[in-house]
């Protein structure tokens, strides 16, 4: 996903003759990226499917993908760049070996010659591949009710959801432009991120409990908040403007509007066929038992393992000794100590505490913390400023703060071990 499919469907521009643009180290966010007169475009797409249509005429595929009978040209570069559709976004995509009109990846189509699947691959690409929506295409997305959505960032770190919502969340502008609301969620925004680095989505729709057959729809996405979307009102469903005129959080925070690139079937062998029950459905809720609660039963694990383990540990310790060392009030305490072997120490001390597997006693804590009181005068206000330090490290550590609170609780009963009382 990381890459731009280097295809030629329709008419449109193989990848070796997209114009060549400068590099941006710092893609721009996609809901940035577009003037009005693109958004009114991609509102007004007009009917694409008499410029589109399937790949029945590439009646001699094979010959077309060797390059024996290609025309000769120089070789390509390595690398070239390609304007996202939506504005001013540059992504930069490896150059394939050769110029092919043939649907999907090289990748791909080297795995079906290498393993012997390249006739019904072309059989498929033949008969169920478009880049636009066909009418039965439209009228399958009116009725879903949760598509699964997949997308990556610009190093090709993947990341897939669902999205859910009532018969016809999902809204078609035209053969070739989808779009769907966002509600509030955890606050996360994986794929929303991904989008703003890489704006190649994917999505599947499935029925489940009519005719069991999915829909892919391939393509790029663009971030639009509602405000851009009402200044095209008179462009837009009526439903979509009810739905950005709800109160609270049944209000949609944005909308994900997609350029249809590729559009296939999910075959329908191996879906199960399943009974649709009622269940009354809190849109936007934030109630714990609504959304499932604990289920998996997270909060039953240690400390230790929900904030990422030895690892994490590893990092905490770095930066609450750095705090430390430089704090007037404690940092002398550690003048001419070992802070190799002490970090080892504490690194351990706080996988004990959390739940992890080492094991600290009363009676090792006492003993190790003995000298400190009798050399400094170990005491109530060092040890608040060491659990202030340690707060302060798990805060930049970007540690939630219920995690924190957990945390601050267990060392805080260590007190009187430490201090000797």
């Amino acid at each position: 996903m990381g890459k731009f499919s280097f295809r030629n469907k329709g008419g449109k521009k193989s990848g070796n003759n997209l114009p060549k643009q400068e590099s941006s180290h710092q893609p721009k966010d996609p809901s940035d990226t577009v003037g009005q007169n693109q958004i009114s475009k991609e509102l007004n797409p007009g009917n694409s499917a008499t410029s589109s249509r399937p790949f029945a005429f590439l009646k001699d595929k094979v010959k077309l993908d060797n390059p024996s009978v290609q025309n000769k040209s120089p070789e390509p570069s390595v690398t070239q760049q390609a304007a996202c559709p939506f504005g001013d976004e540059v992504i930069e995509h490896e150059t394939p070996k050769k110029p092919t009109i043939t649907p999907g990846s090289q990748g791909e189509h080297e795995l079906q010659q290498k393993w012997g699947t390249r006739d019904r691959a072309l059989n498929f690409y033949d008969r169920q591949v478009l880049d636009y929506l066909a009418p039965k295409m439209k009228e399958f997305i009116a009725r879903q009710e949760f598509l699964f959505i997949a997308s990556a960032d610009r190093n090709g770190e993947c990341d897939c959801t669902s999205k859910f919502g009532r018969p016809g969340f999902i809204r078609v502008l035209g053969d070739k432009y989808l779009i769907y609301p966002e509600f509030r969620g955890n606050g996360v925004l994986a794929n929303s991120g991904n989008m703003t680095e890489n704006p190649h989505i994917a999505m599947l729709m499935i029925d489940f409990t009519r005719d069991t057959v999915g829909l892919h729809v391939n393509g790029k996405v663009r971030i639009v908040a509602n405000e851009e979307l009402l200044q095209y009102a008179d462009k837009l469903p009526k439903d979509v403007i009810e739905e950005i005129n709800q109160e609270g959080k049944k209000c949609p925070e944005r909308w994900m509007m997609i350029e249809v690139e590729e559009a296939y079937i999910q075959c329908s062998k191996h879906i199960p066929l399943m009974k649709k029950a009622d269940k009354n459905i809190d849109w936007g809720t934030d109630n714990m038992a609504a959304k499932g609660g604990d289920y998996f039963q997270l909060m039953d694990i240690p400390l230790y393992d929900r904030v990422g383990g030895g690892k994490a540990m590893e990092v905490a310790v770095d930066v609450f000794y750095r705090k430390v060392l430089q704090d007037e009030l404690v940092g002398h305490f550690f003048e001419g100590t070992d802070m190799a072997s002490l970090r080892l120490k504490q690194k351990s001390f706080l996988s004990m505490a959390f739940g992890g597997p080492y094991h600290y006693s009363d009676a090792d804590l006492r003993s190790a913390h003995k000298p400190l009181l009798e050399k400094y005068g170990l005491s109530d206000e060092h040890f608040n400023r060491v659990l202030e330090l340690f707060r302060e490290s798990l805060a930049e550590l970007n540690i939630s703060a219920n995690e924190q609170q957990g945390m601050m609780e267990i060392l805080d009963s260590t007190r009187d071990a430490i201090l000797n009382r």
